[in-house]
């Protein structure tokens, strides 16, 4: 079983997440599209599942280069 400490809900401008604190000192956050999936995820962190998903992996920004191109004439 995770070593839950603690499950806290939070909403920032990027949408709802739930941040778990484990009694070991670390934490995890996981972001949720709605109110409705994350109070659902936070009720299930707080049962104490035998383990905690992965963490979802980091988005990388595509980067975008704009070449400059002369107009012929």
């Amino acid at each position: 079983m995770a070593d839950i400490e603690h499950v806290v809900l939070l909403r920032d401008r990027r949408g709802w997440s739930v941040k778990v604190l484990m009694r070991e000192g670390g934490s995890r956050r996981y972001r949720y599209a709605s109110e409705a999936q994350a109070r659902f995820f936070a009720a299930v962190f707080e049962l104490g599942p035998r383990t905690l998903p992965a963490s979802a992996r980091k988005r990388k920004r595509a980067r975008t280069a704009t070449l400059g191109v002369e107009a012929p004439g």
